[in-house]
């Protein structure tokens, strides 16, 4: 019985933590700037033209987003990968991106996307 007890309970446990994890993700974000130190010159100024304060999406409840970044605009479905702490975009023309969430608060995200770091505010 009590083994039942104590697998109902982790259940329920993890299941809200999931949730919990899920709501700070959903709502509308934008790339607000690069986490990493070692970007040369040249890929910090294209970052600063085309994507910081530029790449903007909306992750919403229902696991569908929109996204706009140079003036193109994509949508899709994502989904949040527990196991790898990853937000998993489907519907991207190079097929499923996997950013690792390195941070995740009420107003702040911070993603990993292969070498890229990245930190993204609330709008």
């Amino acid at each position: 019985m009590k083994k039942i007890l104590f697998l109902i309970s982790f259940v329920f446990i993890s299941t809200n933590l999931i949730a919990q994890e899920s709501d700070l993700i959903t709502g509308n974000w934008v790339f607000a700037k690069a986490l990493n130190e070692n970007i040369d010159p040249a890929g910090l100024a294209y970052m600063k033209a085309e994507i910081i304060g530029k790449w903007k999406i909306n992750l919403k409840s229902d696991g569908k987003f929109d996204t706009s970044m140079m003036g193109e605009k994509t949508s899709g479905t994502w989904t949040f990968n527990s196991t790898s702490n990853s937000i998993i975009l489907l519907g991207i023309e190079r097929g499923p991106q996997e950013f690792k969430i390195l941070k995740s608060t009420q107003n702040e995200l911070a993603l990993k996307l292969g070498l890229g770091e990245f930190l993204l505010t609330r709008i």
